[in-house]
C-alpha cells in the first residue's frame, strides 16, 4: 500500500466511495475495507482518518463506522471454531497500546456524529482492557475535567460523555468479585472529583440565571453527572454514595423544583426533542427510581419529599411531545412506589382520585400526535402497541400504574376507575363522531384495571376478577365489531372509527383466552372482514388477532388423566365456512400499500393452513401460486427477515398438511422455478429455506426420485455451500432425507466420498461436530453396512482424532451414540473389527475409556433404547469385553 501519505489517500477514496451510487465501485471498496480490517497497523490508520479536519465530514464518519467494526470484531482474541486452525486475527498488543492513548483524545476532539461511533469503539475497549491493560484512562479523565474554578465546560461535557460510555456497562453487569474490585478502583478514584463539579456546577446554574448559553453546557454537564451516578449505583449502594446521600439528593430535590423561563422558552422551541432542563429531570426520576428498587431502607427519608416534587412536576408538565420522556421518567417512579411496601403514601380515596384525575387519564388521552403515528407511520404505531417497545410512552406509564395502585388498593380502584370509565364510555355515546377518543381512553383504561400479567404467547394470564370481560366485551367490544362486519368494504376511512376497532381487536387479543369461545366465534367474521381495511394498523391489528385466537388451547377438563394435554380452542371445522373470505382477504393484505412484507399476515397465513390442516387440500394450489410468487417477488430485493422468514413457513406448513401424492407435481413446477432463482442468484438470505423446503418435497414423494432432484445433488458438496454457517443444518438434514429416499442411487453415483469429505468439515468444528454424527447416524440407518463399511477405518481416525485434539462433552456424546447406533443395527463385530483396522485393541480402550465415562450422558428416549440395545449385542457378541 506504499507509505503512510499514500495509505492514507488511498483510504480516504475508499471511505468515500462506500457511499457511491455506483455499486460496483461501492462493493470494491468494501472489499478493501475488509481486507484492510485484518491488517497490522489499520486501526491506527483509521485514527488517523478521524483526526484529519481536512477530511469531509462523511469521510470521517464512514472512517468512525469502519473503526467501531473493527474493534468489535477484532479487538477480543478468539479461539478459532475448527480445531488446528489458525485463531482469527486480532489487533496487536502494541497497537492496541497505542489506539488506547489516543482514543480518548480523539473522542473528546470530534465532531458529534463521529463521536457517536468513537463512544461505541471506546465502550468495547474499555469493557475489554479496563482497568487492567489501562490504568491511566482514569487518571487522565480525572485531569481533563479540569480544576475548580478555571474549568471549561464545553470540554468538560466530552469528559463526562466518554465517562458515561465506560461505565454504562455497570448497569447490566454480573455480579462477580472482578466487577466488584473493578467498581470499587472507579469509585475510589472518580466519584469525589463527581461531587466536586456536580457542586461547582449547580453553583453555577445559580450564579448564571440570565445566561441560558452557559446554562445550555452546564445542565448538559448535569444531565451526564445523573447518568454516571445511575451508573455506579447500578449494581448496589456504594459507601461513598451512602455517606453523601444528603449531598446528591439535596441537588436532585433542587432541580426536580427547578424553573427558568428564559431557558423554558429556548428548550421548547422544538416541539419533538426534550429541552436539557427536562432530560436532567427525567435523569433524577431514573435515579430515586433506582434508589427506591435497590435501596429502599436508605432512601426511605427522602421518599415523601421526592414522591411530592414528582407529583407537583407530573401535574404542572403539559403534553407536548418534548415532555414525554420526563413524564414517563416521572410516572415509572411513582409506579415503583406504588408496587414497594411504601404504597401508603397513596392510601385514601381522594389522593387515589387525585393521581387517576391529574395523572392517569390526561395521560391515556390519544394525542394527535398518536393520531399522526396511526395514520403516517404504522410501522412504528405497531412496533409499540403490539411488539411492547412503548414502556417509554405515557400511555404505558399511565396503565402501568393503575395496574400498580389496583394490585394495592384493589376495590377502591376497581371501583373509582369503573366510575371514570363510565363517565368516558358515556361521553362517547353523546356525540360519537366528535368524543370517539373517549371511548378509546375507557377501552385502555379498563385493559389496565384488569391485566394483573400477561404474555405475548398468551395474552392476559391473570386479570382482575372484580371486572366483568365479558359484560365489557358483549356491551362495548363486540358491537364495534359487528359494525365493522355490517359495513363491509366501507368499513373504514374515518379516522376515529380506525382506532376504535383497532382497539377493539386489541381488547379481543389480551383477553382471547377469558372470553368464552362462543362469543368469539360471532366476532370471526368480522376480524375477517377488517382484513381489508385500508389503514395499515386496522389490517395488521386483524391478522395479528386472528393469528392469536388459533393458538388459544382449552386446558384438560376437571379429573383427567395426569398428563392430558391442553386441545386447540380451534379446528379447522371452525373455520370451513370462513376459509374463502379469509384466504382472500389475508393474501388481499399483501396488495395493500405499504403491506406487501406485512409479517403479522403472513404469520397468520401460516397459522390459518396449521389449524385448516389437511382440509387445505382443496385450495393448496391456488395457496402455493400465491406462495411461489411471493417468494419470487422477494428474492429480488429482501427487506424484512421476519415476513421472508413466515412466508417460507407457510410454504413448508403447506407442504406438511397437502401432503398428496396428486399435489406433489404442482408442488414442483410451482416451487422449482423460485428455488432456482434462490440458488442462481445467490441469494444468502433464502438458500436454507430452499433447503429445507427440498428436504420435506424429498420426504414426501410416493416414489423413486426424478432425475431433476438427483441432479442437484453435486452442488449441495460444494465447499462454498458449507462455510455458510446458516447453510450448515438445513443442508444436513437435506442430505438425510436423499439418504432415506434415494440411498441407492446415491452410493451408485459415487456421492459417498462427498458426503465424508462435509463429515469431516463438521467433525473438526466445535460449533458443528453434532451435525456431522448426523449424517453418520443416517449413514447407519439408510444405507447397507456393504455400501460403506470400507470407509469406517477413515471416519474412526477421523473422529479419534479430534477426540485426541480436542474433546469436548458433546462430541463425546455424539461419538457414544454413533457406536451404539452402529452397534445396535450391525453387531458388536462392525464396530471392532473396523476399529481394529485403526489400531489393534482400541476397541476396548474406547469402551472402557470414553464409553464408560460418558454413557451416563446420554439422554433421549431413543438414544437411550439405542446405547441400552447396543450394550446387549456387546455383552453376548464380545465376552472378551467382560474379562
Amino acid at each position: 500500500m506504499g507509505d503512510d501519505a499514500q495509505r492514507l489517500e488511498q483510504l480516504g477514496q475508499c471511505l468515500t466511495q462506500t457511499l457511491s451510487p455506483d455499486k460496483t465501485a461501492r462493493e470494491a471498496a468494501e472489499h478493501f475495507l475488509t481486507a484492510g480490517a485484518t491488517s497490522p497497523g489499520f486501526a491506527l490508520l483509521l485514527m488517523q482518518m478521524l483526526a484529519s479536519e481536512a477530511a469531509p465530514a462523511q469521510t470521517r464518519q464512514s472512517a468512525a463506522v469502519t473503526f467501531k467494526n473493527v474493534v468489535k470484531n477484532h479487538w477480543m482474541e478468539k479461539e478459532p471454531d475448527v480445531v488446528g486452525a489458525p485463531p482469527p486475527y486480532a489487533v496487536a498488543a502494541g497497537e492496541k497500546d497505542q489506539v488506547r492513548g489516543l482514543v480518548v483524545s480523539l473522542m473528546l476532539s470530534a465532531p458529534k456524529l463521529v463521536q457517536a461511533q468513537l463512544s461505541e469503539a471506546l465502550s468495547i475497549i474499555s469493557a475489554a482492557d479496563f482497568p487492567e491493560k489501562w490504568p491511566g484512562l482514569l487518571p487522565e479523565l480525572v485531569t481533563r475535567l479540569g480544576v475548580a474554578g478555571s474549568r471549561d465546560f464545553t470540554a468538560v461535557v466530552g469528559v463526562l460523555t466518554t465517562a458515561n460510555t465506560i461505565f454504562k456497562r455497570y448497569r447490566q453487569a454480573y455480579k462477580s468479585d472482578a466487577l466488584y474490585k473493578e467498581l470499587k478502583y472507579v469509585l475510589d478514584t472518580f466519584v469525589a472529583p463527581l461531587l466536586s463539579l456536580l457542586r461547582e456546577v449547580s453553583a453555577g446554574i445559580t450564579a448564571n440565571a440570565g445566561n441560558p448559553e452557559l446554562l445550555h453546557s452546564l445542565f448538559a454537564c448535569l444531565r451526564l453527572i445523573c447518568r454516571i451516578f445511575y451508573s455506579l449505583n447500578s449494581q448496589e449502594l456504594p459507601e461513598v454514595f451512602e455517606d453523601n446521600m444528603d449531598s446528591w439528593m439535596g441537588e436532585f430535590h433542587v432541580y426536580l423544583a427547578y424553573d427558568n423561563p428564559a431557558l423554558a422558552a429556548l428548550d421548547n422551541r422544538d416541539r419533538e426533542k426534550a429541552g436539557v432542563v427536562d432530560q436532567v429531570k427525567a435523569a433524577i426520576c431514573d435515579n430515586i427510581n433506582l434508589y427506591i428498587e435497590k435501596n429502599e431502607e436508605e432512601f426511605q427519608r427522602f421518599l415523601q419529599t421526592f414522591v411530592g416534587d414528582v407529583w407537583t412536576l407530573l401535574t404542572k408538565t403539559g403534553m407536548e411531545p418534548n415532555k414525554d420522556h420526563l413524564v414517563t421518567s416521572g410516572v415509572r417512579f411513582l409506579t415503583t412506589v406504588a408496587n414497594s411496601v411504601h404504597f401508603s403514601l397513596f392510601a385514601g380515596g381522594d389522593t387515589l382520585r387525585q393521581v387517576c384525575e391529574s395523572i392517569v387519564i390526561p395521560n391515556l388521552q390519544f394525542r394527535e400526535d398518536d393520531e399522526e403515528l396511526f395514520q403516517s407511520n404504522h410501522v412504528e404505531y405497531i412496533r409499540r402497541d403490539i411488539e411492547g417497545s412503548d414502556s417509554d410512552t405515557r400511555r404505558r406509564g399511565a396503565c402501568e400504574l393503575v395496574k400498580g395502585l389496583t394490585a394495592k388498593f384493589p376495590e377502591v380502584m376497581t371501583a373509582s376507575v369503573s366510575g371514570y370509565v363510565t363517565a368516558l364510555l358515556g361521553q362517547y355515546t353523546a356525540d360519537p363522531a366528535n368524543n370517539w377518543k373517549a371511548k378509546d381512553a375507557a377501552i385502555y383504561l379498563v385493559i389496565s384495571l384488569t391485566v394483573k400479567s400477561q404474555s405475548a404467547a398468551k395474552g392476559a394470564t391473570e386479570i382482575n376478577e372484580m371486572v366483568s370481560i365479558t359484560d365489557f366485551f358483549s356491551q362495548q367490544i363486540a358491537p364495534e365489531l359487528a359494525a365493522a362486519a355490517a359495513a363491509g368494504s366501507a368499513a373504514t376511512g374515518d379516522a376515529g372509527r380506525a382506532v376504535l376497532y383497532a382497539d377493539a381487536l386489541k381488547f379481543l387479543t389480551i383477553f382471547r383466552s377469558h372470553i368464552p369461545k362462543a362469543l368469539i366465534v360471532p366476532a370471526l367474521p368480522a376480524v375477517v372482514q377488517l382484513l381489508t381495511a385500508e389503514e395499515n394498523v386496522v389490517h395488521t391489528y386483524a391478522a395479528n388477532c386472528l393469528e392469536r385466537l388459533l393458538t388459544i388451547k382449552e386446558p384438560p377438563p376437571a379429573g383427567s388423566p395426569p398428563g392430558t394435554r391442553p386441545t386447540p380452542r380451534f379446528e379447522s371445522a371452525d373455520l370451513a365456512a370462513l376459509v374463502q373470505p379469509l384466504l382472500t382477504n389475508l393474501f388481499g393484505v399483501f396488495a395493500l400499500p405499504d403491506s406487501s412484507e406485512n409479517e403479522y399476515a403472513m404469520r397468520a397465513v401460516m397459522r390459518v393452513i396449521g389449524v385448516l390442516g389437511a382440509g387445505v387440500k382443496p385450495v393448496a394450489g391456488v395457496c402455493l401460486e400465491r406462495l411461489s410468487g411471493m417468494v419470487m417477488e422477494t428474492c429480488k430485493n429482501p427487506r424484512n427477515p421476519t415476513f421472508s422468514h413466515y412466508l417460507f413457513e407457510s410454504v413448508a406448513a403447506l407442504l406438511r398438511h397437502a401432503d398428496d401424492p396428486a399435489l406433489i407435481g404442482v408442488f414442483e413446477q410451482t416451487l422449482f422455478p423460485p428455488f432456482q432463482h434462490v440458488l442462481q442468484q445467490d441469494v444468502v438470505e433464502f438458500a436454507p429455506y430452499v433447503f429445507q423446503l427440498l428436504s420435506q418435497m424429498i420426504e414426501i414423494h410416493p416414489a423413486q426420485l426424478p432425475p431433476s432432484y438427483m441432479s442437484i445433488f453435486p452442488a449441495l458438496l460444494v465447499p462454498l455451500l458449507w462455510e455458510r454457517q446458516a447453510n450448515v443444518t438445513p443442508l444436513v438434514r437435506l442430505l438425510e432425507a436423499y439418504l432415506r429416499k434415494a440411498a441407492p442411487e446415491v452410493v451408485s453415483a459415487g456421492h459417498l466420498t462427498g458426503i465424508l469429505g462435509v463429515f469431516q468439515k463438521l467433525a473438526a468444528s466445535r460449533a458443528q461436530d453434532h451435525q456431522g454424527f448426523f449424517i453418520l447416524n443416517a449413514f447407519v440407518a439408510c444405507l447397507a453396512l456393504p455400501a460403506w463399511q470400507d470407509h469406517l477405518p477413515a471416519i474412526w481416525g477421523i473422529l479419534f482424532s479430534r477426540l485426541q485434539t480436542s474433546k469436548t462433552a458433546k462430541f463425546t456424546k455424539g461419538l457414544v451414540v454413533f457406536t451404539a447406533l452402529l452397534a445396535a443395527k450391525h453387531g458388536a463385530s462392525a464396530v471392532s473389527d473396523s476399529m481394529a483396522k485403526v489400531q489393534p485393541g482400541v476397541f476396548e480402550m474406547v469402551l472402557t475409556g470414553v464409553v464408560a465415562d460418558a454413557i451416563a450422558s446420554v439422554a433421549g428416549v431413543s438414544e437411550e433404547k439405542v446405547v441400552a440395545v447396543a450394550g446387549g449385542r456387546v455383552l453376548t457378541e464380545c465376552p472378551s469385553v467382560l474379562g
